[in-house]
C-alpha cells in the first residue's frame, strides 16, 4: 500500500512538472510572438497618428487667407542716413523704393540678391517689407532673408514668408517653398515651425521633398530637421534614398477624397 502511494505521489509530481514546462513553453511562444509583432504595432500606431494629424490639417484646421496688406512706407532716402551710404547703396535704396511705389514686382525681384548682400540692415529690412507686400510670388526672393544676420530683419522675413505661404493652395508649390526655406534656415524654432507645413500634405510629395533637403547639402540644422520630419511622415528612421523610394512604392497610401 505504501509502495502504491509512493508511485502515485511520483506521478503527481511529474504531472505538475510537465504542466509547468508546458505552460513555460506556451508563455515563451506568446512572448516571441509579441516581440515579433512589436515593430509592426509601433508602425501601425505611428501610421494612425499621422493619419489623424493629416485629417486635422486638411479638414479641421482653419484656413488662413492673406488679406491685401497695407502698402509699407519706406524711408530709405532720409538725408542723415543717406549721407552715410555708398553710391551703390543709395542707388539700391532708390530702386527698392521705386519698385514699391510703382508696384513693379520685376524691379523688386531684381533688387533682392543685391539687397541680401548689402551691409545696411535698413536696406535689407526695406527689401523684406517690399517683397512681403508682393506676397506669394515673392517667396523665392524672400526665402534667403530667413537666415539674415539681423534679428529684426530675420523676424520680419519669417512673418512675411509665413503669411505669403498661407495664400498658396497648390500642395506642390507649397512643399517646394517649404523645402527651399528649410535648406537655408539654421534656427531651430523657425525650422520647427516651418516643418509643420508637411503635416497634412500628400505623403509622397512630402517624402520626395524631404529627400531633396537631406540629399541637397543645405544647412546641417535643416537636414537634421528634415530627417526628423521624414520619420514622422513615414514612421521609419531615415536611412537612404533607396529606402525612401521603397517606402513610397510599398507603404504610401494616396489621401482619401474629401
Amino acid at each position: 500500500m505504501k509502495a502504491k502511494s509512493k508511485r502515485l505521489s511520483k506521478f503527481v509530481v511529474f504531472g505538475l512538472l510537465g504542466a509547468a514546462c508546458t505552460l513555460t513553453i506556451v508563455l515563451f511562444a506568446l512572448r516571441r510572438g509579441d516581440v515579433a509583432t512589436d515593430v509592426d504595432s509601433r508602425r501601425k500606431v505611428s501610421s494612425e497618428v499621422r493619419k489623424d494629424a493629416a485629417r486635422f490639417s486638411r479638414n479641421d484646421k482653419p484656413s488662413v487667407r492673406r488679406a491685401k496688406p497695407q502698402k509699407p512706407v519706406l524711408d530709405l532716402t532720409d538725408d542723415d542716413e543717406d549721407d552715410q551710404r555708398t553710391p551703390e547703396e543709395k542707388a539700391l535704396a532708390e530702386r527698392i523704393e521705386k519698385a514699391l511705389d510703382d508696384e513693379d514686382f520685376e524691379l523688386a525681384a531684381s533688387c533682392a540678391e543685391e539687397a541680401q548682400k548689402c551691409n545696411d540692415s535698413e536696406i535689407r529690412q526695406a527689401m523684406v517689407d517690399t517683397l512681403g507686400w508682393f506676397g506669394e510670388r515673392a517667396l523665392p526672393e524672400l526665402t534667403p532673408f530667413l537666415a539674415d544676420a539681423d534679428d529684426d530683419v530675420r523676424e520680419s522675413a519669417m512673418n512675411e514668408w509665413t503669411m505669403a505661404l498661407s495664400s498658396i493652395e497648390d500642395e506642390g508649390i507649397k512643399v517646394r517653398s517649404v523645402e527651399l526655406a528649410m535648406g537655408v534656415l539654421k534656427d531651430e524654432d523657425a525650422l520647427e515651425e516651418i516643418s509643420n507645413e508637411y503635416i497634412g500634405v500628400d505623403e509622397k510629395l512630402a517624402v520626395e521633398s524631404l529627400v531633396r533637403i537631406i540629399e541637397g547639402g543645405g544647412s546641417e540644422e535643416g537636414v537634421e530637421k528634415a530627417k526628423e520630419t521624414y520619420e514622422f511622415v513615414t514612421g521609419d528612421e531615415w536611412t537612404d534614398v533607396a529606402e525612401a523610394e521603397r517606402w513610397i512604392a510599398e507603404e504610401y497610401e494616396p489621401p482619401e477624397e474629401p
